[in-house]
């Protein structure tokens, strides 16, 4: 999408188009996966192969009659919700023609999102989890193929039927999956199964929970419609950018945590859930901490050589690296809502999550309203980074509550983890300006002084860690001793 299209207003109106059909449902998408996964680990010791069966076959008809539903009302009313989310595009005929063609495209994307998500929620319950890795994978490969391919033959409006053909794609590799595992999917018009109930109980709040991100992205998105050419897409980018590490890492590791949580929690063995809890705590912290500060002390190079090619010029890389500095401040806050919020739903709590999650939203519209007239796009990034560190504390401070073993173990991973990551962080700084790698031009160049300069900062991040015996890194090291100790 850099290369192609940059930050002009095409990108603006493609970023605009997408938030119904991406940004909104895929977070359904994401509530449906996860809510099952609690649902279905605890319902298999209780009711028979024949009821679950049922149970899947009644949501499975839900999910297709409020996802045709959608679809029909977003279809007919795709220009009141151009409308809504892009007031500013009033002004811009242009950019609200591309917006209103490229919506109605991606529409029929909501029934493509709720079948994925209840086919992964599935399939995760059974600790199947390469289906669902696999995913995003075969979205992305059909993706930029058809960003290049249907980009180049119909413009910016080619992207969004790539998108809609991308989406649809995911449910060839999900559905065989899903068939493998015993469920099989058609229509069944009596919706009394008990579970059917718990489920709506429980991916209401959840839906809440998960969408504080979207909500902000969406305020953002709306507020953005009346700033400069260039800033709706800058704020893209640098989101998409500080994504990367939760969407890799985190994701990969609060998955299978999670459904571990939930069996635990359903067998009430309170104290493996305990240290399995804060395990991924204490790995969440370790990895996000040097990722926020190699993105926000190196975010110009970073820039550089991801993006900086094709449409993408100088004065995109400057508009971006601004607005990637402050959602850079606000990725720990990112990270450790996403793992918290699990943790609690593992637990099948959902009061406290969606409680704190309207908090945060109406934190998050504040802040927008009250900074992006003095900080435009940034203050934008700066209101969202600040309000996931408003949720990620309440979220951790209910967790811990008055357990006071726990907490005592919550400040020690503070503490060893906030010297080695100010070390990093010196180190990281000292090699930018020694190696001037915000003046390298040579993307060859730069990748490798990149790469040192991660390499070297994050072995001295991991050597403070195992000099002050952080667990993880103790039992690697450990782990390490014992594979070469035969050798």
């Amino acid at each position: 999408m850099a290369v192609m299209f940059g930050t002009t207003f095409y990108t603006d109106a493609w970023l605009i188009a997408s938030v119904v059909p991406n940004l909104l449902f895929s977070t359904i998408n994401g509530a449906i996966a996860t809510t099952i996964v609690p649902v279905l680990t605890e319902a298999e010791h209780h009711y028979s192969r024949r009821s679950m069966n049922h149970f899947i076959q009644e949501l499975f008809t839900v999910i297709i009659l409020l996802s045709l539903s959608l679809v029909a009302l977003g279809e007919g009313f795709s220009p009141f919700l151009i409308h809504a989310i892009a007031p500013g595009f009033s002004h811009t005929p242009t950019e609200y023609h591309y917006a209103l063609v490229m919506t109605r495209w991606m529409i029929p994307t909501i029934l493509f999102w709720g079948l994925a998500g209840l086919a992964i929620g599935i399939l995760q319950s059974r600790e199947d989890y390469m289906p669902a890795a696999l995913s995003p994978v075969v979205i992305n490969i059909v993706r930029i193929t058809t960003i290049f391919v249907l980009g180049s033959l119909f413009g910016i409006v080619g992207v969004s039927i790539g998108f809609s053909a991308a989406v649809l794609s995911q449910l060839v590799l999900l559905l065989p999956a899903l068939n493998r595992t015993g469920y099989h999917l058609k229509f069944r018009w009596h919706f009394g199964h008990p579970l059917l109930r718990r489920i709506g109980r429980i991916a209401a709040p959840f839906f809440l929970s998960s969408s504080v991100g979207t909500v902000g992205q969406i305020v953002d998105r709306i507020l953005a419609s009346f700033l400069v050419v260039g800033s709706l897409a800058a704020l893209n980018y640098s989101f998409v950018l500080v994504q990367v590490p939760i969407s890799l890492l985190i994701s990969s590791l609060a998955t299978p945590i999670y459904t571990r949580l939930a069996q635990h929690h359903s067998q009430h063995d309170d104290d493996t859930f305990t240290a399995l809890a804060m395990r991924g705590f204490r790995l969440v912290l370790l990895i996000i901490v040097p990722m926020t500060a190699w993105f926000l002390l190196l975010r110009i190079p970073i820039l550089r050589l991801i993006y900086q090619h094709g449409a993408f010029s100088g004065r995109s890389t400057t508009l971006t690296q601004r607005t990637l500095a402050y959602f850079a401040i606000g990725l720990p806050g990112f990270a450790l809502s996403y793992y918290m919020q699990r943790l609690f739903f593992a637990a099948q709590d959902t009061r406290h999550p969606a409680r704190f999650s309207i908090i945060t939203i109406l934190i998050n519209i504040a802040g927008d309203l009250i900074l992006v007239h003095p900080m435009q796009a940034e203050g934008l990034a700066l209101a969202t980074g600040g309000a996931q560190w408003v949720n990620a504390f309440l979220l951790t401070r209910q967790a811990l509550g008055p357990k006071q073993r726990e907490a005592v173990h919550f400040r020690k991973t503070l503490i060893q983890i906030g010297l080695a990551g100010l070390v990093l962080g010196v180190i990281t700084l000292s090699l930018r300006e020694g190696l001037h790698l915000d003046q390298w031009s040579n993307d060859i160049a730069l990748f490798f002084g990149l790469a040192l300069t991660v390499i070297i900062s994050g072995l001295a991040y991991t050597v403070i860690l195992g000099a002050a015996r952080f667990p993880e890194i103790d039992q690697l090291r450990r782990r390490f001793q014992r594979l070469v100790s035969p050798l």
